[in-house]
């Protein structure tokens, strides 16, 4: 057999067949780091979400530091006040299939940066220009339990007085004149005390998801290692295959199975 697989054509099947699992192998590896990234994503989520809350300056000490993915979604905690004039909405928000906005608000920390609240979704309209009502502002001191999220990217739609299109960080602080935080803002979770109930008061936003199941990466990449070897021996043995066939001649033919005569045939003959 080794003679049979150093002639020309089964070299050239060999060197195909290393190409193959060449090619498998760094599939599989590609698999497997998305299924390790997906999979730290998936337990940092559940991790963060419901930390106990800290400080945001625990996380993000310079008013322009970067929130790494690591602290995304960390609960934090915030103490001091409102500043209702300077509230904005940033409108064609989804929630759960419907559009309507996010109203965002800067809040100016007892002892902190100041720090963009977005305090929850509101539903169009009776049309999409504005929401029915904006509920009021709490006044006083309030405290604030929220997660982090990093800023969004600016976007240059037609600009609406008390509207954005974006939670673009850089953008409200200069229309709000504030010496805001950019390295993120919070997502609200609770308020205290608690805002007052209203009939088109403000609705949570849905749980960020997971992302898709990152067993599956996991199953792909087994599959890719398992068809770098699956190439390679299924080569192997055709050159055994050819190698029996050369020495003991052609495997007999099997015999045809008699055919099978049905009960209408032999009522017909």
């Amino acid at each position: 057999m080794l003679r049979r697989l150093l002639t020309r054509r089964w070299l050239t099947w060999l060197l195909i067949a290393i190409v193959w699992a060449v090619a498998c192998v760094f599939l599989g590896r590609w698999q497997w780091h998305r299924y390790e990234a997906k999979s730290l994503s998936q337990h940092q989520l559940s991790d963060n979400y419901n930390a106990k809350p800290v400080g945001v300056t625990s996380i993000l000490p310079h008013k322009d530091s970067t929130l790494s993915p690591d602290d995304t979604w960390r609960q934090v905690k915030l103490v001091g006040r409102y500043e209702p004039a300077k509230k904005l909405l940033v409108r064609n928000r989804p929630n759960d299939g419907t559009f309507g906005y996010e109203l965002v608000i800067p809040f100016r920390q007892t002892d902190g940066p100041t720090v963009l609240v977005d305090r929850g979704w509101l539903d169009n309209g009776r049309t999409a220009a504005a929401p029915t009502s904006v509920p009021p502002t709490p006044s006083g001191t309030v405290t604030v339990i929220g997660w982090l999220k990093p800023g969004e990217r600016a976007t240059d739609n037609k600009r609406v007085p008390g509207q954005v299109s974006s939670i673009n960080l850089d953008t409200i602080a200069t229309l709000t004149k504030d010496d805001l935080l950019t390295g993120g803002y919070v997502l609200s979770r609770s308020e205290k005390p608690a805002p007052a109930a209203t009939k088109h008061g403000l609705a949570p936003l849905p749980k960020p998801s997971p992302g898709t199941y990152a067993g599956i990466n996991f199953s792909y990449a087994l599959q890719w290692w398992a068809a770098a070897i699956g190439g390679i021996l299924l080569m192997l043995y055709r050159c055994w295959k050819e190698e029996q066939e050369a020495v003991n001649g052609p495997e007999p033919a099997k015999p045809k199975k008699p055919k099978k005569v049905r009960i209408w045939d032999e009522e017909d003959e």
